[in-house]
């Protein structure tokens, strides 16, 4: 073979081999090509796209947030006053309600008292009697010998053996025991109207005869204060059962208070929170310590931007990552890149879910809170 044709033989090997080698290239490329586009698609489907938000004391919804924890706040309070309030009244009640029943414990004892009493008025009305006609005797005595006196003094005065004054002073003292003796028969009358009374008394209390008045005005207070505190008892259950109320609404102000603290848009108050709404549709592997990934346009050179600090349970209402109202939760993110809080679109991967698909974040790169 002359060197010519060698030559031609060596170009024409050259040439099959780099078409061989821009053939494996390309197939090369091409693999790779639908192998990323695989895994484009791959974690496109199982990332969970969510629409960042920042909370700051000055947004609107903030404030909203915060004039309603205000007003949940002077519901409290006024609802505590109003426990205050029942609190003192209640213990008013049971003071005022002891007080009554110790006055109407007391109806025995008056009864014993009375009764005392109107021993004590027997035994003197009894004693007086009969002085009384110890000294009508004695009176009726010394009036009979006066008489005498008289009568002998009027015969004296007829024989002239005594002067006319002796015999009109005799007279004067035979007067003065007849009044003494129409005053003791007057005493003596008093006397026995007392005893009587007391005996119709103590009859009365025996339970034998018509009540005295002390007893119907002590029964008239008594049945008084049996209606007052049937009153006051009533009261009291009524305040009870406001109280309960009252407690059971303390106790529903206070759960719904801890829930509205719990929301980050209450926590907004305090500081610069960044946070998610995450639809329904995407809450699957939105999770604590899940990666939180920025793309471009949503889908190309995403990076590692922080993680999921927190999923905030209960259901609100907002605009998804594509525009369109839907239910779902919030979630408050730990960014490294607070940049990306201001992204539409952030992709959320759960732990465990694989590396970045490009531009991942560098080794022992320090996670930093958003400035609270």
């Amino acid at each position: 073979m002359s060197s010519t044709e060698r030559s031609e033989h060596n170009s024409e090997v050259r040439a099959r081999a780099r078409a061989r080698t821009a053939a494996i290239t390309a197939l090369g490329l091409l693999a790779g090509a639908v192998g990323w586009l695989g895994q484009q698609a791959y974690r496109t489907a199982t990332d969970s796209f969510v629409a960042p938000l920042i909370l700051s004391p000055e947004s609107d919804a903030v404030i909203s947030t915060k004039l309603h924890a205000s007003q949940l706040e002077v519901e409290r309070a006024k609802v505590g006053s109003e426990l205050d309030r029942l609190d003192a009244d209640l213990e008013a009640g049971l003071q005022a309600i002891g007080r009554l029943r110790a006055l109407s414990g007391g109806k025995e004892t008056t009864r014993a008292w009375f009764t005392q009493v109107q021993e004590n008025a027997a035994n003197a009305s009894s004693h007086e009697l009969e002085k009384i006609k110890t000294q009508r005797a004695q009176i009726a005595e010394m009036l009979r010998a006066q008489e005498a006196v008289v009568a002998e003094a009027e015969r004296n005065v007829a024989s002239n053996v005594i002067s006319r004054a002796d015999y009109t002073r005799e007279t004067l003292a035979l007067s003065h025991l007849r009044l003494a003796l129409f005053d003791a028969d007057r005493t003596a009358i008093r006397a026995n109207l007392d005893a009587a009374q007391t005996r119709l008394a103590r009859t009365a209390l025996e339970g034998k005869g018509p009540m005295m008045p002390e007893l119907v005005a002590r029964e008239e207070q008594s049945a008084r204060i049996e209606l007052e505190v049937t009153k006051l008892e009533n009261e009291q259950r009524t305040r009870r059962t406001e109280r309960q109320t009252l407690v059971d609404k303390v106790a529903k102000l206070d759960e719904l208070g801890a829930q509205l603290r719990a929301r980050p848009l209450y926590r907004a108050t305090q500081g610069r929170i960044e946070a998610a709404f995450v639809p329904y549709t995407q809450l699957d592997g939105v999770e604590r310590g899940a990666t939180v990934y920025n793309c471009t346009w949503s889908l190309f050179m995403c990076k590692s931007v922080g993680t999921v600090a927190e999923v905030v349970a209960g259901e609100v209402v907002l605009t998804d990552p594509w525009g369109t109202p839907a239910r779902g939760q919030y979630a408050v993110l730990d960014l490294r890149d607070h940049r990306a809080a201001r992204s539409k679109v952030l992709r959320v991967r759960p732990t465990g879910g694989g590396a970045a698909p490009s531009q991942p974040a560098p080794a022992g790169s320090p996670v930093t809170m958003a400035p609270r």
